[in-house]
């Protein structure tokens, strides 16, 4: 059994290597004989982290001879069909997906954040090649909403839940970012460029004053090495207070053991919200778009102000609700039950194929 993964891999963002991890170790827990081809941006990188076999993805000759040979092509997770960091790299996942229906393939959309897509060639070639695909699962009801908006009516589209919920640090992991985690409490936070959002970062700034002078550590975790850091400083900068960056490109695995030692996540970042969550870490976000919005609400939780009055209200009231981490682990223990369900889903296609 071989199965093609596309998505966004190989670029340093933890939060899509967490997702290949999630895909391909859910997948080898019940098929320990299934192998695995990658369409990686760097594929040098990829196999030296995960272990995966890996091809160019914008190398056409490679990705059309993998797509032949392979038994099943998985498509996600994360927000690869979007147009509004890319509309080319929507039409390119695209692409690949209608070239393995042409080939004969069963496609898979796993676990996919859909939207927003907004330019009308992405609509009419989200709504022609999703409608031949076999199999579609989506990590909210937004996203399945929003697929049926744009007229995807014939394969089935369960809601089932975002890989990265399925995985574990491991003690590994764990023992190498020792080091990393101070001894008081301390809050993570993870920022990113994004320029609708400017002015933010002053509010931010100050709230985090406002905690470590409470005797909180403040350790920005960059998500999205190296696009993250100066964006990390900037905030760094604005504040009074010192605050530590965490300046070294850690696995997605690592991150999570930071993440599970910390008291509280604020974050940009779906998947450190995501991170958090899978280990029971109270968590606060600032939306910048819709897939974080829709995360949030599924622990009814609203975004972030971004006023500073309203923003330190938010935070101080999640980090003083003493029902909160029960919360947020009954709500990730029902979504990582959802995400296993996503890798049952795939073999079958398989099996079925067989």
């Amino acid at each position: 059994m071989k199965i093609a993964l596309s998505g966004y891999y190989g670029f340093d963002n933890a939060g899509d290597e967490a997702l290949l991890l999630a895909i391909t170790s859910s997948i080898k827990a019940m098929a320990p004989k299934a192998d695995f081809v990658v369409f990686s941006g760097n594929p040098a990188r990829t196999t030296a982290s995960h272990g995966l076999f890996a091809v160019y993805h914008k190398n056409p000759w490679r990705v059309l001879q993998q797509l032949w040979q392979c038994d099943l092509l998985i498509s996600g997770g994360g927000s690869i069909f979007q147009d509004i960091t890319s509309a080319q790299s929507l039409w390119y996942y695209i692409a690949v997906v209608a070239l393995a229906r042409l080939l004969g393939k069963p496609v898979m959309f796993y676990a996919q954040g859909v939207g927003p897509i907004n330019l009308p060639l992405s609509k009419w070639l989200m709504r022609l090649v999703a409608n031949r695909v076999n199999m579609i699962s989506v990590r909210d009801r937004e996203s399945a909403e929003l697929l049926k908006k744009l007229g995807v009516v014939k394969p089935p589209i369960l809601v089932t839940a975002d890989p990265v919920f399925a995985l574990k640090p491991s003690q590994a992991d764990k023992r190498s970012v020792a080091g990393y985690i101070p001894d008081s409490p301390c809050i993570g936070v993870s920022v990113r460029p994004w320029p609708a959002l400017e002015g933010y970062q002053i509010a931010l700034a100050r709230v985090l004053d406002q905690l470590a002078a409470q005797g909180y550590e403040i350790l920005f975790l960059p998500m999205s090495w190296p696009e993250d850091v100066p964006e990390s400083q900037r905030v760094i900068t604005l504040m009074h207070h010192p605050a530590t960056l965490l300046d070294k490109k850690l696995s997605s695995g690592q991150l999570l053991a930071v993440i599970s030692q910390l008291k509280m996540v604020i974050s940009m970042r779906l998947h450190a919200l995501i991170f958090a969550a899978t280990q029971g870490v109270r968590f606060a976000g600032i939306s910048y778009d819709p897939k974080v919005e829709s995360f949030l609400w599924q622990f009814a939780l609203s975004p972030l102000p971004l006023d500073e009055e309203g923003m330190a209200a938010q935070i101080g009231q999640i980090l003083n609700d003493s029902q909160m981490q029960q919360v947020v682990m009954a709500t990730a223990a029902e979504l990582h039950q959802r995400a296993q369900q996503n890798a049952r889903l795939a073999l079958n296609l398989v099996r079925r194929k067989a």
